[in-house]
């Protein structure tokens, strides 16, 4: 039974998939604008992960999506901001699957009810095939959670300590 869960969850990671094609770079421009003006105005870092499909074998190894973005935010040291203010948001299309995970100067100051309806508003835009409005609203969800909670004080600098443009992997 176990064997055949992982060919089924193979054989989904393998088949094409017809959302990869909405990525391209008019698409990835316009979302790197979007995490650079939602990070205007606070110490927050907006880091946007889309993979297509897991390697086969992370699929073996029953890699879940949580665990594969936790590697995500570590790979790409979104944990590493000054003020453990970033946000990484991962998108499996292979899986319809989406996570958030949020660095812990953040997630301490945002209930979980919270972050449900962000990633439930996203899910409706993506279920209606609205990747750049459903992508751009909830990046612009995330850069107003930290503005309210990390504000920049009287003439504070803004550094980007990490980049803005989305990791797509197709």
């Amino acid at each position: 039974m176990v064997i055949m869960q992982k060919m089924k969850r193979l054989w989904q990671h393998l088949k094409p998939n017809p959302d990869r094609a909405q990525f391209n770079p008019a698409l990835v421009e316009a979302l790197t604008n979007t995490i650079a003006s939602a990070e205007q105005g606070h110490r927050g870092e907006i880091r946007l992960v889309v993979e297509s499909s897991l390697p086969s074998t992370l699929i073996w190894q029953n890699t879940t999506p949580r665990a594969r973005a936790l590697d995500w935010f570590s790979q790409l040291r979104v944990w590493d901001t000054e003020g453990n203010t970033g946000i990484l948001l991962y998108l499996l299309l292979a899986e319809h699957k989406l996570e958030l995970v949020a660095d812990r100067g953040i997630a301490n100051k945002v209930p979980q009810a919270q972050w449900d309806d962000i990633c439930r508003q996203l899910q409706t835009h993506l279920a209606k095939h609205e990747v750049e409005i459903g992508l751009s609203n909830t990046i612009t969800q995330l850069g107003q959670l930290l503005q309210q909670h990390f504000p920049l004080k009287n003439a504070q600098a803004n550094p980007n300590e990490l980049c803005n443009q989305p990791v797509i992997v197709l």
